[in-house]
């Protein structure tokens, strides 16, 4: 089975931008955010340059099929100074020879964002490509951008799902994690929680 990887940019080039965001109109997923930036966003990323979306197909039957999709951005992870402050200290370690201080004395650590990595549900029981594959596919454009942008982290921000974090453990990212006050009588660590209440996993590029 023949694997492609073909760049929006490409099927823009190619066809009108109505015939590519119909052929993506049939697109599922089971996480909404992943279905709706392909079917509405990911053109109008491209074209301002805020993320590349890169399109997956495979050959399924003498015809190729839109099997999965991820979206890359070089984007800086930015820590703000509270958080880093509770961070650990080998967490600190790993980001401060990459990082460096903003003007607002936040943290900006060189990184790469894994911004969306989706499979296309309507051919799960295909298994035509599997999560973990995807990713694969996905490292391999992150290190040739690398190779151009630089950036030496890469880092996702997924849902609060546990299957979400084993994914991406098991794929070997760390979740990042702050320490909580002295006092507290519960776990000592908690999620690093983004701005839109996500949660953080960074992974280095030269472990890809």
């Amino acid at each position: 089975m023949a694997i492609d990887i073909v760049p929006l940019s490409a099927l823009l080039d190619k066809y009108p931008k109505e015939k590519v965001v119909e052929a993506f109109s049939s697109f599922s997923s089971v996480n909404s955010d992943v279905e709706y930036f392909l079917r509405d966003r990911c053109i109008q990323f491209e074209s301002v340059g805020l993320s590349r979306t890169s399109l997956v197909y495979a050959t399924y039957q003498g015809a190729p099929i839109l099997v999965g999709y991820f979206a890359i951005s070089s984007k800086p992870l930015t820590i703000k100074k509270k958080n880093w402050n509770r961070l650990s200290n080998s967490v600190k370690h790993k980001l401060m020879p990459i990082g460096y201080r903003t003007e607002m004395d936040n943290y900006a650590v060189s990184s790469i964002l894994l911004g969306q990595l989706g499979l296309n549900f309507q051919y799960r029981d295909k298994k035509l490509i599997t999560g973990s594959e995807l990713l694969s596919l996905a490292y391999s454009e992150i290190k040739r951008a690398n190779e151009v942008v630089g950036g030496l982290v890469v880092y996702v921000e997924v849902d609060n799902e546990p299957h979400l974090r084993d994914f991406y453990i098991q794929n070997g990212f760390s979740q990042l994690l702050l320490k909580k006050p002295e006092d507290s009588k519960t776990s000592k660590t908690q999620p690093y929680l983004t701005s839109n209440g996500q949660h953080l996993y960074t992974k280095k590029i030269k472990d890809l």
